[in-house]
C-alpha cells in the first residue's frame, strides 16, 4: 500500500513549467507602430524534439515531470536515449474597449502543452498529441483587468503574474524580468491578487501587491499570502537601484497545494522542487517569513556602452510555530539565509548577441536543516508552488533550470536553495552573431558546490558545458540546436540526495527548437 501511495505521490501532473509567453511589449518590437485594436492577439508557438540519456524509472511518470534531477521525480541517467517530441502554444488575449479609453484592459492568458504521440481523446493538463488527438487540454494561467486611475498609475485585479521585480509584467518582455531585479529566482509564475505599478517620478517606480497562494476553508484561518513591495530609482541614466520587502504569512499548515503533494515546509513539494523540506515533528505548523533584499544594475542592456554590470544581495528571516490539538503553538525553528549574486557581461560586436558573460551566485545552507531549531538556508517560492523560483538567466542546461522547455523541466539545482545545502556557481558564456541578427551560436560552461555537504557526500556538485546555435528563418520565427553536457560531482556519493543505488552517470541533452511569436 505504502508503494502504491509513493507511486500516486510522485506521478502527479504538475504543471505550470517556465512561463515562456508573450507580453504587451511584443507586439511593437521590431515593427511600425499602428493604432492598438480594441481585441489583441499574440501567440508563442514553442517545437522542442530532444535525445538524452535522463528518463523517469517510473513509467508512471510519462509525460509531465518537473523537479529536481535524480530527486522525487525518479528522473535519472538511463543507459537507452531518450527520444521525443513536444509542443507548446501559448494564446493571449487582450481586450481594450475604446469606449473607455484605456483607462480599463482585460486580459486573458492560456497554455496547451503536449508531448508528440502522447494521448488522445481525453482531457488533462500537458497531454494530447497522439493520433487523431481530441484531448481537451488548455491550463489558464492569467485572467484579470487593468484599471488605471491615472497615467503613471495601474491596479491589476485577478489571475496575474507573480515576478520578483518591480516592472509590470505584462508589458515587460520575460527577457527583462530574467536579467533584473531578481531575475526570477524568488517568484516567478501566476497567482490570484492585487497589484499596483506606479511611477513616483521620472526616474523611480514601485509595486505595491497581495497575492491569496492558498485559500482553504474559506471559515478558517488557514490561508498562505503573499504581499510584496518593491521600489527601482535611477540616481544616474545608466545606475538602477532596487529595494524589495516580501512577506509569506504562512497558516495552511500544509493543506491544499499541489495534487496530493501538498505545499508548505512540511510537504514533499519542496523536496520535489529540489528545496529544503524541513520535516518538522508536527505537521501542523503556523510560519511567517519575509524577505528584504537590495539590487543594482549599471548600464543594463548596453543602453550606453560595451560594460553591463549587475548585483543582488537578499536575505530570509522568520519562524515556524508547530501547533498543538489544544490550539497551543511553540517554536520550532528559527530562519536565516542569505543570497547573493553578480554578474558581468561585455559587449563586444555590433549586436546583444556578440557579449561575455560572467555569473556568480551564492547561498547559504544547513546540512541539518531544521533539527536544531535553526534554519539558515534559503526559502524561495517552491515552497508553495511549482515550479514558481525558475532561475534561469545563467544560461545553464542541466546543472540549473533551462527555460526551453515545455513537458520536462528538470536540473541538478533546481532550487538556489539546493535542498537546503546552499550553493556557490559560477557560469560563463560566450555569445557570437556569425551573421548579425540572423545566425547566432553561445558556448558556455558552469560548476557549483554544495555549501553544506551532505551525510556520506561531498561538496561538489559537478559541472557542465553546453552549446546552441539559433537561426532566424523570419520576423520573430527562429530555428535552434541545443546540447549540453554534464559531469555529477561527489555531493551524489551520499545515497540521501540521489533516487538510485549509486551514483548516477553524466547526464547529456541535444535538442532542436522552433519558436514563433505570432502576432
Amino acid at each position: 500500500m505504502m508503494r502504491i501511495l509513493l507511486l500516486l505521490l510522485i506521478a502527479v501532473p504538475l504543471y505550470g513549467q517556465m512561463p515562456d509567453y508573450p507580453v504587451d511589449e511584443d507586439y511593437e518590437r521590431g515593427v511600425p507602430k499602428k493604432p492598438i485594436p480594441e481585441l489583441q492577439f499574440i501567440g508563442y508557438l514553442f517545437h522542442r524534439y530532444s535525445a538524452t540519456n535522463i528518463a523517469p524509472t517510473n513509467e508512471l511518470l510519462r509525460g509531465q515531470i518537473i523537479g529536481r534531477l535524480f530527486g522525487a521525480n525518479t528522473t535519472t541517467t538511463v543507459p537507452q536515449t531518450a527520444l521525443y517530441g513536444e509542443t507548446r502554444l501559448v494564446p493571449l488575449f487582450v481586450y481594450r474597449p475604446s469606449i473607455l479609453d484605456g483607462s480599463a484592459v482585460f486580459r486573458g492568458l492560456f497554455k496547451v502543452d503536449m508531448t508528440w504521440g502522447d494521448s488522445n481523446y481525453g482531457v488533462g493538463n500537458n497531454s494530447g498529441g497522439a493520433i487523431s488527438g481530441g484531448t481537451v487540454n488548455i491550463q489558464t494561467l492569467m485572467a484579470n483587468i487593468e484599471l488605471r486611475p491615472a497615467e503613471d498609475w495601474n491596479v491589476v485585479v485577478g489571475l496575474q503574474r507573480i515576478f520578483d521585480n518591480v516592472r509590470d509584467p505584462n508589458v515587460t518582455t520575460l527577457w527583462t524580468n530574467q536579467y533584473s531585479g531578481n531575475r526570477l529566482m524568488y517568484w516567478g509564475t501566476q497567482g490570484t491578487g492585487i497589484s499596483s505599478y506606479m511611477k513616483l517620478s521620472p526616474v523611480t517606480d514601485a509595486r505595491l501587491a497581495f497575492f491569496q497562494l492558498y485559500e482553504n476553508q474559506i471559515q478558517i484561518n488557514d490561508d498562505v499570502v503573499l504581499w510584496m513591495a518593491d521600489v527601482e530609482t535611477r540616481p544616474h541614466p545608466l545606475l538602477e537601484i532596487g529595494g524589495n520587502v516580501w512577506y509569506v504569512r504562512d497558516r495552511g499548515a500544509g493543506s491544499g497545494g499541489v495534487s496530493i503533494l501538498g505545499q508548505g515546509f512540511n510537504s514533499p513539494l519542496v523536496n520535489y522542487n529540489g528545496g529544503a523540506r524541513l520535516q518538522l515533528d508536527n505537521p501542523k505548523y503556523s510560519a511567517d517569513v519575509f524577505w528584504g533584499g537590495v539590487n543594482m544594475a549599471w548600464n543594463r542592456e548596453f543602453v550606453n556602452g560595451p560594460w553591463w554590470v549587475s548585483a543582488l544581495a537578499m536575505t530570509n528571516i522568520g519562524g515556524i510555530d508547530t501547533l498543538g490539538q489544544d490550539g497551543s503553538s511553540s517554536r520550532r525553528a528559527d530562519i536565516f539565509g542569505v543570497t547573493g549574486h553578480a554578474s558581468m557581461y561585455y559587449k563586444y560586436g555590433q549586436t546583444l548577441n556578440d557579449r561575455i558573460g560572467i555569473e556568480a551566485l551564492y547561498t547559504t545552507g544547513d546540512e541539518d536543516g531544521a533539527a536544531d531549531g535553526r534554519y539558515t538556508g534559503v526559502v524561495t517560492g517552491n515552497t508553495w508552488g511549482s515550479p514558481v523560483g525558475i532561475y534561469s538567466s545563467h544560461r545553464a542546461f542541466l546543472l540549473f533550470p533551462d527555460a526551453q522547455v515545455i513537458n520536462r523541466y528538470y536540473s541538478a539545482v533546481h532550487d538556489i536553495s539546493n535542498l537546503g545545502y546552499g550553493t556557490s556557481a559560477l557560469f560563463l558564456n560566450y555569445f557570437n552573431d556569425l551573421i548579425p541578427n540572423k545566425l547566432s551560436m553561445k558556448v558556455g560552461a558552469a560548476a557549483a558546490l554544495a555549501n553544506a555537504q551532505p551525510m556520506s557526500g561531498g561538496n561538489f556538485m559537478g559541472y557542465e558545458v553546453n552549446a546552441e546555435f539559433k537561426y532566424n528563418y523570419g520576423v520573430f520565427l527562429t530555428l535552434g540546436l541545443h546540447s549540453a553536457f554534464m559531469v555529477p560531482g561527489d555531493f551524489y556519493d551520499s545515497p540521501f540526495v540521489r533516487n538510485t543505488e549509486h551514483k548516477p552517470d553524466a547526464p547529456w541533452v541535444l535538442f532542436v527548437s522552433l519558436a514563433w511569436l505570432m502576432f
